[in-house]
């Protein structure tokens, strides 16, 4: 199984840290579980989680494992009959490492707007809540990636 998540602690003289996965667990990790050859772990990184039976394996995350864990998590939260409130969505992604920029209330529509900065580029989660949807819309560097709306 594979979740995503980032780097929030990294020592790198004793090639140790600490990862926030995307459902708000902690985990650490060392520099043997890491499988990217091409980068080096750091604070403020998307990395994927792979997880099975006997291994754990960490590397930066493609788009492709962020939109495969993304399809997974909306299959489990369809599966969940509770709606998840706008609060917690919220703290997952400021567990994420994104910070509160907006949150406005007009009439029966409350909207937030979440930013990254970490990884060099900017991230944005648009979460608009209605009576009868909650509309999330997520954009890197300002181009849509995603799009999901809850009735």
């Amino acid at each position: 199984m594979i979740f995503i998540g980032m780097i929030f602690q990294y020592n790198s003289e004793q090639g140790t840290g600490l990862i926030m996965l995307s459902d708000g667990e902690q985990k650490e990790f060392s520099q043997t579980q890491w499988a990217d050859s091409s980068n080096s772990p750091a604070v403020g990184q998307k990395i994927a989680y792979e997880t099975n039976a006997t291994s754990v394996k960490i590397r930066v995350a493609s788009q492709e494992d962020i939109t495969s864990a993304s399809a997974v998590q909306e299959e489990e939260s369809a599966s969940d009959n509770k709606e998840t409130t706008l609060e917690e969505y919220l703290q997952h992604f400021i567990g994420l490492g994104f910070k509160l920029v907006k949150d406005t209330s007009s009439d029966a529509v409350r909207t937030l707007i979440l930013r990254s900065f970490a990884t060099g580029e900017s991230q944005e989660f648009i979460i608009t809540q209605t009576a009868s949807k909650t509309t999330i819309v997520e954009t890197i560097n300002g181009k849509t990636v995603s799009s999901s709306a809850k009735i």
